[in-house]
């Protein structure tokens, strides 16, 4: 036993060093991608405070006339009311067309469930430009219908619904269909069982791909420029406006739509992430 205890010639007999953990390091690199993802938005953000028609630093001070000039611009209020219509119909329509692509999908086989899916989240890899381009042939040269907002809104639905797809199927995966068996041998109908079990279930998960459809409709550019027509909405003002000049109305306008979307994502995320 002694032999067996008593270390091999030539070995070393130091301790093996430690490595030095850099929690700064990390911070720092964390902090660098941060500033780089962000910074434009907040300079974007700051000039639309700033009380003089300049942009560059430092602020002159500190205003909020831009903003009230927005609620006095007619055009911006047309176009508002134009990409509000436009992201409450998207989520109308997105959100019931998911439940029941969700739904169609769960009474597929697991392989034919995949190659479905799959399918259907195609316009997710397509450039947006082509099913832009692609929207703009249909509806004109195909059907020889006129642009409007109302084609746009199609195309908006077209771009929000695989999100939607991806968002109930989950939903839809972790239910407990054996509920379902249950309300149907107590003598509940398919209706009965939907409105009264499944439904208030995966409620939550509707609600989030719904609020998920409109921020993705209320920023949609591409497709609302090539297939709207006339009908403005306030990415495409703003597109317009930038083509002339810049200055911090355009800030202030960037800065009402940046919130918009970034409440509807997060009340997305709060709703989708709720447990079912």
């Amino acid at each position: 036993m002694t032999a067996l205890n008593r270390p091999h010639a030539g070995s070393s007999a130091r301790p093996r060093r430690r490595r030095t953990r850099r929690p700064w390091l990390s911070a720092l690199l964390v902090g660098a991608v941060m500033l780089f993802l962000f910074a434009p938005l907040i300079v974007v953000v700051a000039f639309s405070f700033n009380s003089i028609p300049r942009m560059s630093l430092p602020l002159a001070g500190l205003s909020l006339q831009w903003y009230q000039g927005l609620l006095e611009d007619p055009e911006v209020r047309q176009a508002l009311t134009r990409s509000l219509i436009a992201a409450v119909v998207t989520a109308l329509i997105a959100g019931p067309l998911g439940v029941l692509a969700a739904l169609g999908l769960r009474a597929l086989s697991e392989r034919l469930r995949t190659i479905v899916l799959g399918a259907m989240l195609l316009p997710i890899v397509v450039p947006g430009l082509l099913l832009a381009v692609a929207l703009a042939i249909y509806w004109n040269g195909l059907l020889g219908q006129r642009y409007s907002l109302s084609v746009a809104i199609a195309g908006h639905v077209l771009l929000a619904l695989p999100f939607v797809i991806l968002t109930m199927n989950a939903a839809v995966s972790s239910f407990r269909f054996s509920l379902l068996d249950a309300a149907r041998d107590l003598g509940a109908g398919p209706w009965q069982a939907f409105r009264d079990i499944l439904f208030p279930l995966i409620r939550p998960a509707v609600e989030g791909a719904a609020l998920l459809a409109a921020a993705i409709s209320l920023d949609e550019f591409i497709v609302t420029l090539f297939v709207g027509g006339r009908d403005t909405t306030l990415p495409v003002l703003m597109w317009g406006r930038v083509q002339r000049s810049v200055d911090p109305s355009l800030n202030a306008l960037a800065t009402t739509l940046l919130a918009a979307t970034t409440i509807l994502a997060l009340l997305a995320a709060r709703r989708t992430t709720v447990k079912l």
